[in-house]
């Protein structure tokens, strides 16, 4: 079935996520959640350095159900496709959005490359198929708001 994700813009400040899944590509989605002030917390079997110096609270357990409880949404870097699988009906079950690292089939969302300059935004989605191409669209508009826009804005 092929996915067609809604461009939306949600505010996730204060709101409590969670990441599964303690590796540099959880750091990454940690540090881009942290600054739009979201209440993250990891729960991995092994949880990086760069993590646990970070003072985000972690769990270093296994993944259970048991832990959605209050959640808004989940990120899931297991690179497990059967625990992947699982995550995703769990979440589901208990209302939790749900994003699987590099398989949108399994999301209910996917994060867009972003632009945020102010109260300006921009995103830049390809349903979770180019990334790649989603970060270097996002660069190209960034290159160019900050040339002709925001400069033109301060005349």
């Amino acid at each position: 079935m092929k996915k067609n994700f809604l461009p939306i813009a949600i505010n996730i400040s204060g709101e409590k996520i969670l990441i599964v899944g303690g590796d540099q590509s959880a750091l990454k989605k940690l540090q881009i959640l942290k600054r739009f002030g979201a209440e993250v917390e990891i729960l991995a079997r092994e949880v990086c350095l760069e993590i646990k110096q970070s003072g985000v609270t972690f769990f270093e357990k296994p993944y259970h159900k048991k832990f959605l409880k209050g959640y808004l949404m989940l990120y899931s870097f297991t690179n497990n496709e059967t625990l992947d699988r699982q995550i995703v009906a769990d979440c589901r079950e208990a209302g939790v959005l749900v994003n699987i690292h590099d398989k949108p089939a399994l999301c209910q969302f996917v994060s867009p490359a972003i632009y945020s300059n102010g109260n300006m935004s921009v995103a830049v989605s390809s349903n979770g198929k180019d990334v790649y191409e989603s970060i270097r669209l996002r660069n190209k508009i960034s290159e160019f708001l900050t040339d002709n826009y925001h400069n033109n804005k301060n005349e």
